[in-house]
């Protein structure tokens, strides 16, 4: 486990906080919180293979939850930060925050309308200091995170103009975070969207089109 997570195994440095020891504390927070049965931390040392099942109920929940894919695992695995405070957590938590909050629109019968695209885009907007707080980081380290995903090809970013409100004061606006393509379930298999089933520059334009009448209607005025 440790070693698929790209770590090298240390076995050997006592009661002080290490790679193994965060492992088995992780797994353990599983365990007792009902993600996994049947797990023995005193039983999680070198050599012993243990055997965990899934709690599929807790591992499954209608919202609020993000997929992260093997292959953008891989990918980030891969990335070599040259900036040091920016690890590989910084970028799976992101990446993981972007797709829990990203706007899901519900099944229709007949597919999806232009009304319903227009109404609710696939998207996710923020400003990266409300993105820091809620995950406990900071501003800078986001911005990085941003950038970083986006030369991944793992998200697509536009930041909104700036804007003016009604008494006459700038603000920075959001930036919309999108998901290039988009994975479903057909035939039991897991297959990627054609462009004709889920196209992200179409979404983001509907994203853009949905801020501006949002701002619109708060008397907020867009830099030319």
């Amino acid at each position: 486990m440790i070693q698929w997570c790209k770590y090298k195994p240390n076995w050997h440095r006592g009661t002080e906080k290490n790679i193994f020891t965060k492992f088995r504390d992780c797994m353990d927070w599983f365990f007792e919180n009902g993600y996994i049965i049947d797990f023995d931390k005193e039983k999680y040392i070198q050599n012993t293979f243990q055997s965990s099942l899934i709690n599929m109920e807790k591992m499954n929940p209608k919202n609020n939850f993000g997929i992260l894919y093997d292959f953008e695992v891989e990918t980030i695995n891969k990335y070599q930060s040259p900036y040091k405070p920016l690890n590989k957590s910084i970028l799976f938590l992101l990446l993981s925050y972007i797709k829990a909050f990203t706007w899901i629109r519900t099944n229709e019968s007949s597919g999806h309308s232009e009304k319903s695209k227009k109404n609710k885009p696939e998207i996710f907007y923020s400003q990266f200091q409300s993105i820091a707080a809620f995950i406990g980081s900071d501003r800078k380290m986001i911005a990085k995170a941003t950038e970083v995903l986006e030369q991944l090809g793992l998200i697509k970013t536009h930041r909104m103009p700036r804007y003016k409100d009604s008494n006459d004061n700038w603000h920075t606006d959001d930036i919309i975070y999108i998901c290039p393509y988009r994975y479903i379930l057909r035939n039991n298999q897991i297959v990627q969207c054609t462009k004709e089933e889920y196209n992200y520059e179409k979404e983001l334009e509907y994203g853009i089109l949905f801020l501006r009448n949002q701002n619109y209607v708060s008397k907020k005025f867009y830099q030319n």
